[in-house]
């Protein structure tokens, strides 16, 4: 019988900001996990809310449980940096202080990262809950593979970041070689790290298994469309930073980049002129669409949105958004049928 010792120890690490209605959700579940060798690391970054007494009651129920409170706000690149810096461990996970991780999450993926030492990363597929718990669609990637090399990796990330959420089980020796998120865009910093990951030489492996929750929440404050200023930034960044560089080194094409960020650009255009904005957030906003992928096609969608069309731009966006939501649903209840029948038939 292998001994607690003996087993790759696994480090949770949860960021955490004003959201002490959930820490013990999360906190519990990485807690209560079937692998035994877990430790607990939570960093506040600066809380308001009543985090530092309900982490207080969580330390004094889980032993391995360890909580930090940064002195002044760090970030969510900065929090996270130096919260996954902190374990000695040999896997870590990030998961968020909102969401939940079912209990067999880390024995699965532990043996998917040791069936594979080549991935950098481990992820699954998610249950999808709203901001009451209340189950959504369940969320999973169109992949067959288990694994995926590094140049695979690299080349499908171009087009977005290839995870159903972010709730992610690292490599940690992958994690100190990028050193993690480290001077790195705000908001958009797991998709840069997972291009940065894939350049590094490490490919990624995944569990078509609900293993965790994700939680999805209705932005009733437009706060996220707030944050698109970093979100631009960010995605500048990733391509200018670290998509070019890997394409040259590679020696490949880097037209496949220019066209994917005029795409991006005209995709997040219409969000520039939501009346959240006043009037110097578009004109910095606008600037940033035009650095990111300037294009005869963006000039025309601004001069349209210009003039007032960006509700239908946005409803346009959102039906897309919305049928693909249908689409990613109806293949996930088709791929569930299959296994179960596939299951009674063995």
């Amino acid at each position: 019988m292998t001994s607690m010792l003996e087993l790759p120890s696994v480090a949770v690490c949860i960021p955490t900001y004003n959201q002490a209605q959930y820490l013990i959700h999360s906190v519990g579940s990485a807690c209560c996990q079937t692998y035994p060798n877990v430790e607990v690391w939570v960093s506040d970054d600066g809380s308001t809310d009543e985090t530092a007494q309900v982490m207080e009651q969580l330390c004094q129920q889980f032993p391995q449980v360890h909580y930090y409170r940064q002195p002044k706000n760090l970030g969510i690149a900065g929090n996270n940096t130096w919260l996954m810096s902190q374990p000695k461990t040999e896997f870590i996970v990030r998961l968020d202080s909102d969401d939940i991780l079912l209990p067999n999450y880390v024995e699965k993926l532990v043996a998917l990262l040791q069936k594979y030492p080549e991935a950098g990363y481990a992820h699954t597929a998610i249950q999808e809950i709203d901001e009451y718990g209340n189950n959504r669609p369940v969320g999973r990637l169109a992949r067959t593979e288990e694994f995926q090399n590094s140049e695979e990796a690299l080349m499908a990330a171009v087009s977005g970041y290839r995870v159903v959420a972010n709730i992610v089980m690292f490599r940690t020796k992958a994690l100190q070689e990028l050193r993690y998120y480290e001077n790195r865009p705000e908001f958009v910093e797991d998709y840069d790290l997972s291009v940065r990951i894939a350049d590094a030489g490490y490919g990624n492996v995944y569990a078509d298994e609900i293993l965790a929750k994700y939680r999805v929440w209705t932005d009733v404050k437009k706060t996220r469309s707030k944050r698109k200023h970093l979100q631009l930034k960010g995605y500048v960044r990733i391509f200018e930073e670290s998509f070019v560089p890997a394409f040259q080194q590679r020696g490949w094409d880097t037209k496949v980049l220019e066209k994917q960020r005029r795409k991006l650009a005209i995709l997040h255009s219409a969000y520039c002129f939501l009346p959240i904005y006043n009037q110097a957030e578009r004109a910095e906003l606008i600037a940033l669409l035009k650095k990111l992928g300037d294009s005869p096609a963006l000039q025309l969608r601004l001069f349209a949105l210009n003039l007032g069309l960006a509700p239908f731009f946005e409803w346009q966006l959102h039906t897309e958004l919305k049928l693909k939501g249908i689409v990613k649903d109806w293949l996930s209840k088709f791929k569930t049928r299959s296994a179960v029948k596939t299951a009674g038939t063995t």
